[in-house]
């Protein structure tokens, strides 16, 4: 059922009228967008709610609905205390705080369909390479030396104990809404994101704001 969905929604947003983005002369767009990357799935035990910032560029020839973008994103997201938990007994430690940061870079298909000649609807789904570090710390005490000063005093803080880090292949799929305004287009959408590292995968439902320039 949601494949047929999928492939009507497809099948309507190429079927736009192609004279409909003539009012658009230049094939070369620019993004910038942030948001939130809440996680989904068995992600969301280990992983809090975190955010999401980004720029892309976009080619799509005027009087064509379907275009080529390329993305740039970084996230980051808490360790939630499960994580957290489940660090302590692997190395015997007290951790008790930790983050995970992805790095990501995918192209993919954007295909639009106009709504009026303000606003309009897109999907948009590729593939691509996802770097991501998940770091643990443990919060202590101790004499702390500056390398750069020579000076020592006796501190405390967040130190990282444990970390691990990968890059993987993944992909995504998801649908936006863009309302061209006076100078730039204002966009907000929502991807799903799957990673495929080991022994899970992550999954987020990042969902951005954004100006296309």
């Amino acid at each position: 059922m949601l494949r047929r969905l999928t492939l009507c929604a497809c099948a309507a947003l190429l079927g736009a009228a192609p004279g409909a983005f003539a009012q658009e002369y230049s094939p070369l767009r620019w993004y910038m967008m942030g948001g939130a990357n809440p996680p989904v799935g068995n992600t969301s035990q280990i992983l809090e709610t975190g955010w999401d910032f980004g720029f892309a560029v976009a080619w799509r020839e005027p009087g064509h609905p379907l275009g080529v973008r390329l993305d740039l994103n970084y996230a980051a997201n808490n360790a939630t205390r499960a994580l957290q938990n489940a660090g302590s007994i692997a190395t015997g430690l007290n951790i008790s705080g930790g983050w995970a940061d992805i790095w990501s870079a995918s192209l993919n298909l954007e295909a639009q369909h106009l709504f009026t000649p303000t606003m309009y609807g897109y999907l948009i789904g590729g593939v691509g390479a996802y770097y991501t570090q998940v770091q643990l710390t443990e919060y202590g005490y101790g004499y702390v030396c500056n390398p750069w000063w020579g000076y020592c005093y006796y501190g405390n803080g967040n130190t990282v104990v444990a970390s691990n880090s990968t890059t993987r292949f993944g992909w995504n799929g998801g649908v936006g809404m863009a309302f061209r305004l006076q100078g730039p287009t204002l966009f907000i959408e929502a991807r799903y994101t799957r990673i495929e590292t080991s022994p899970q995968p992550l999954e987020f439902v990042p969902v951005t704001i954004g100006l296309r320039f």
